[in-house]
């Protein structure tokens, strides 16, 4: 608890008078002077007591939201005394770099022996975890002349998880002929989902001849069954603090919170399409979900993203070194980085001989701070990933599915970011 003053004119009153009636002698300096002194303790008391009596509690509605969506906060004052609080102001001191708001402080007042509720609505701006608040409580007299603070500190933690985005139509490779998802690539046949049924071609599977539609319609028809593959993804989200570019202050976000909304989005496609997700990553630590599918997949992967940070020491080829060894051979191996080198294509290229990949590759100059849209227009025009001989086109020709992110794409059209396998002027491996 702070109680200050907030006028100072009533105790100068106070003084004046005092000097005032010593000096002319009178009833009337004398009544003045007492009259502003008792309206000086009796705010003081007033102020003293009103904050001694009146409790609070913070309560957060939501404790699991994303990036960039709202969470409701609610303020309770509760008013034990019978003396009412004229006015009281509650002003919301989370870092701004954590959540924002558009009404930070609002006034009210609490009645005698009654309670009045204050909602509040914030948007998450970083993923973490952490508490909201303190939140500032200021009650004051009905003069206004002194004010007391108090602190409101929320008990639950709020967990912001990165942001997910829908990505649509993504052709992720897949590695197992057979599953529930449908392809036009060699996987086995699905006898529970019929596609449709035809005229029989010399060389079809006899076995699947519909007998029954064939003697209506007076000739051999074929039932033709959807072909269904699946995979096992594996996200390798590069964290390393050499290959970051961009701040989370910057409008064009980093390179580090795009590749962590990059895994999260993937981890949701999984989701989606019923295919097997896991992670692996170097962050501060060594982090790593079994792959699964389902929610509580899902939400280990979330976690997990939320809790990195980009300042592991290992470079994405060394930490695809030491964990793809035990992968099996069914595998689709994602890795999303902002650094391609020679030594990472290598291992991409030696990995694509067993599983199938993808590279997801941030534009690393689209990320550097302190650029106009302008410039950072020609940079990524001049960018050398973008290029007919690089290493991502070289990539690309060698069946490696490689996108190239830039700052303020939209990931919901990531298919759309991939490079095409056949360049012109592209000289071999």
């Amino acid at each position: 608890m702070q109680l200050s003053m907030r006028d100072w004119r009533l105790p100068a009153l106070v003084g004046v008078g005092l000097v005032f009636a010593r000096m002319s002698g009178g009833r009337l300096p004398y009544f003045l002077f007492y009259m502003s002194a008792g309206l000086l303790a009796a705010a003081y008391l007033w102020t003293r007591h009103a904050v001694r009596r009146v409790h609070g509690m913070l309560q957060v509605e939501t404790e699991r939201v994303e990036v960039g969506q709202s969470l409701w906060v609610k303020v309770r004052l509760d008013n034990d005394t019978f003396l009412p609080v004229p006015w009281a102001e509650v002003d919301d001191a989370t870092p701004q770099h954590l959540v924002q708001t558009d009404m930070p402080r609002q006034a009210t007042s609490v009645p005698l022996w009654g309670s009045r509720v204050i909602n509040f609505r914030l948007t998450a701006m970083r993923r973490g975890h952490y508490q909201i608040g303190p939140v500032r409580v200021g009650l004051g007299d009905p003069l206004g002349l002194f004010q007391a603070h108090k602190e409101l500190h929320s008990r639950a933690t709020v967990t912001v998880y990165p942001r997910v985005h829908q990505i649509e139509g993504l052709p992720v490779p897949l590695s197992q002929p057979f599953g529930p998802v449908r392809t036009r690539e060699k996987a086995f046949e699905d006898p529970s989902n019929q596609a449709e049924i035809r005229k029989y071609r010399p060389g079809d599977n006899p076995r699947h001849i519909h007998w029954k539609t064939s003697a209506r319609m007076g000739e051999l028809m074929l039932r033709e069954y959807e072909l269904n593959a699946t995979t096992k993804i594996i996200l390798f989200p590069d964290m390393c603090e050499a290959a970051q570019a961009g701040s989370v202050a910057d409008t064009g976000g980093s390179t580090a919170e795009t590749t962590i909304e990059l895994a999260a989005s993937l981890a949701a496609l999984g989701l989606r399409r019923k295919i097997d997700v896991g992670l692996v990553c170097h962050g501060q630590e060594r982090f790593t979900v079994a792959p699964g599918r389902g929610q509580r997949t899902f939400h280990e992967t979330l976690e997990v993203l939320t809790r990195l940070e980009p300042n592991g020491r290992l470079s994405i080829e060394q930490v695809l070194e030491r964990e793809t060894a035990h992968l099996s051979g069914r595998s689709t191996i994602v890795v999303i980085t902002a650094r391609l080198t020679p030594q990472l294509a290598d291992v991409l290229v030696r990995l694509r001989s067993n599983h199938q990949v993808m590279l997801v590759l941030l534009n690393r100059e689209s990320y550097v701070a302190g650029r106009g849209p302008a410039l950072r227009e020609a940079a990524a025009a001049a960018d050398p990933l973008m290029g007919g001989s690089t290493l991502a086109s070289l990539l690309a020709l060698r069946k490696v599915a490689v996108y190239v992110v830039s700052a303020h794409d939209d990931l919901r059209r990531l298919a759309a970011l991939r490079l095409p396998t056949v360049a012109e002027g592209v000289r071999a491996w």
